[in-house]
């Protein structure tokens, strides 16, 4: 009896200690595995964290290249406007405008139509303000229309160097029928025509200007609207150059 007994007490210790240790075997496992998991973990996590950083640096990097670039961009813009405000000042300077685009486009004409430059410079270079002029006379014709073309329609100054005459537009009555006589309130047609033949125009409402280059003389003329009819032109002569 007392064997028994005491076999069966060894064997009861013999499986506690076989669970014990299998227990600890398994808490040796899992210690392991929670081990190795702990140090993946740590390792992703310091993965991601330089990862993090990477991107945070290629972020910084490319903010601070942009505004660079924005900073180049802006000072290409203000170097742009300078030299478009430098170009508008250069082309208000060069170009001319007002009473010297005139002259510019005159001499350019004339000197298509062949007229000799050296001829040209001379001239400009003769002309003054003070000139010798003649006394004015003023003269008066029938402003002819296409429905009077009667006698008394031109006039001539500077002892037939120009003859002046024209066209009007025809007057119209209560009845809105034409009269004979221009409306002086209409636009008109004045022809200048020289000893040669060569004619030149104005065109417009009354009073008109002219000035013409014959020989050595200038003729300045003024056209007016005169009594019903008529038109009265003013002539002066003047030395030219």
């Amino acid at each position: 009896m007392s064997y028994g007994l005491y076999d069966h007490q060894r064997r009861y210790r013999r499986r506690f200690w076989v669970r014990l240790g299998k227990a600890g075997l398994w808490l040796g496992v899992l210690g392991v595995v929670a081990g190795f998991s702990y140090l993946v973990g740590v390792e992703q996590l310091k993965s991601r964290e330089g990862s993090m950083q990477e991107e945070l640096a290629a972020a910084i990097a490319a903010r601070e290249k942009a505004e660079r670039r924005a900073q180049q961009v802006q000072q290409i813009a203000q170097s742009h406007e300078i030299r478009a405000n430098e170009l508008e000042i250069r082309l208000q300077r060069e170009i001319p405008s007002g009473d010297l685009a005139k002259l510019n486009e005159l001499m350019a004409r004339k000197l298509a139509e062949g007229v000799n430059p050296d001829r040209m410079a001379f001239v400009i270079e003769q002309t003054s303000n003070p000139q010798s002029c003649g006394q004015s006379e003023t003269k008066r014709f029938v402003l002819p229309t296409p429905i009077y073309r009667g006698a008394n329609t031109s006039v001539a100054f500077a002892d037939g160097a120009i003859t002046v005459t024209g066209e009007g537009v025809p007057a119209r009555n209560m009845g809105g029928n034409p009269e004979a006589w221009y409306d002086p309130a209409k636009p008109v047609n004045i022809q200048f025509t020289d000893a040669a033949g060569k004619a030149t125009q104005a065109s417009g409402v009354l009073p008109l200007e002219h000035s013409l280059i014959t020989a050595d003389k200038e003729i300045r003329l003024t056209v007016a609207v005169g009594a019903r009819s008529f038109v009265e032109v003013t002539g002066q002569v003047c030395r030219f150059p």
